[in-house]
Order: structure tokens, then sequence, then C-alpha cells
């Protein structure tokens, strides 16, 4: 099974919006390869790296310039985010530490 947080929908919303403002072909291309490997992480919950450092559990893998942060579940995976590689990955995490305190 493969879920998706409301952080994960909407990142996945950006990336096509900020891509197809250029090329609504590239735009498209670009979100089904990323759904090519969640289907891909969903059968090999494990062949991401293990993130612990910024959540126990967490697991990332890169797809070009992406990295798709996901959870192993029971049942399959959960995909917790989507980011861009050259964002400040620890800021992105400790903002949303900081939104759990309020």
């Amino acid at each position: 099974m493969l879920k998706f947080t409301e952080k994960a929908q909407a990142d996945l919303t950006e990336i096509f919006v900020y891509l197809a403002e250029k090329n609504v072909d590239v735009a498209t291309k670009t979100v089904n390869q990323l759904f090519e490997k969640f289907a891909l992480l969903e059968n090999n919950p494990k062949l991401g790296r293990e993130r612990n450092e910024l959540l126990l559990n967490l697991r990332g893998f890169p797809h070009k310039n992406y990295i798709i942060f996901y959870f192993p579940i029971t049942d399959g995976i959960e995909i917790f985010r989507v980011l861009h590689a050259s964002r400040n990955i620890d800021s992105v995490f400790d903002e949303f530490f900081e939104g759990l305190n309020e």
C-alpha cells in the first residue's frame, strides 16, 4: 500500500506547478517518474538509505534532483516528503519539529 502525508501531496503539487510553468511535458514526466520510484520503494521498502538522524525509521531515496523521504509501514510505505536536493534538508525538518511544538 502506498500512502502520502499531506505535506508529501503538497510537495508533489508544488513540483508539478513549478515545472509546468516552463514545460508541462517535463512536469508530467517528472511526476510520473516519481510515482514509478514510489512503486519501486513500495515493493522494496529497505532500498532507501536510513535517515534516522532526521526522524526515527525514516528513509531517503534520490531521484534526479529530488529526495523521496518515506517510512516503511506494515503493508507498504508512507511518503513523508518529496524535496528538491538543493534545499536545506535539516532546516525543513527543523520546521517540522517547530510546528509540532505550536
